[in-house]
């Protein structure tokens, strides 16, 4: 039986993209119909329009959310967790067991929870401090992040500050010798899990709609959190083609 797939939402990066990057990491990106509305926050007619047209036909009032049809039947998937899940399964996304699958749904709804209007309107006005603010001790991203950071640390049976942890390499990805030639959360390939890390660094380093690079907050989270940074490194690598091209085949500002 055959799926259709359609993302509604707004014409930023954000919460949207981890859509988008699982069907370009599926190499199913022309499967998928990406309908961008503009965003509420570039102008008072971009607001009215969201308000009085756009919103009224969402689920529960908010976007990112998927209309979705197979065969005879339609439906829409709407919420954290709930949206990027569904695509990622519908990509194939989520490792080999329902293990790798909580993973990923663990991961990906930490890291896309990061993502709100705060951090998307510090992007679009250049405000790197802001952002290295929420990347600090009492910052909100950088408590999710130094969260994520162990945790991924622990899937590899990596050393931490806790004598418990040891080195198994449960899910290291390694040659024989220890060393390794890339890098995933699962191991061995890629998944939701890395894409969600990927897409919550980028949103920080170069802004909702990936036009900006700020310095400091790139060599803040490279040494902060050097193993959430292996991780957006190896997706940068692997979706280079779709990353350089994503703003130039259809620019964001532009619904």
């Amino acid at each position: 039986m055959s799926t259709s797939v359609e993302l509604v939402y707004f014409n930023i990066h954000a919460r949207g993209e981890l859509t988008r990057l699982c069907f370009a990491a599926a190499g199913r990106l022309s499967e998928l119909k990406d309908t961008r509305l503009p965003l509420f926050m570039d102008s008072s007619a971009a607001a009215m329009e969201w308000s009085v047209e756009h919103a009224p036909k969402t689920p529960f009032g908010y976007v990112p959310y998927l209309n979705v049809a197979e065969g005879t039947k339609s439906f829409q998937v709407s919420g954290d967790g709930a949206v990027e899940m569904f695509a990622a399964r519908h990509c194939n996304l989520l490792g080999d067991s329902p293990l790798d699958a909580a993973v990923c749904n663990t991961i990906s709804t930490k890291a896309v929870g990061l993502l709100g209007p705060g951090l998307t309107r510090a992007g679009l006005q250049k405000d790197s401090m802001t952002i290295i603010r929420s990347l600090g001790p009492q910052g909100h991203i950088g408590d999710t992040f130094d969260g994520l950071e162990k945790y991924v640390n622990r899937l590899h049976g990596k050393a931490t500050s806790d004598p418990a942890y040891r080195d198994t390499g449960s899910y290291a990805n390694s040659n024989g010798n220890g060393s390794s030639s890339h890098f995933y959360v699962l191991g061995d390939k890629i998944s939701l899990a890395d894409l969600a890390i990927y897409n919550s660094v980028d949103e920080c380093i170069r802004g909702p709609r990936s036009t900006e690079f700020f310095e400091r907050v790139d060599k803040l989270l490279r040494r902060e959190y050097p193993t959430l940074l292996r991780v957006y490194d190896q997706v940068t690598k692997d979706l280079a083609g779709y990353l350089t091209t994503r703003n130039v085949q259809r620019p964001l500002d532009q619904p």
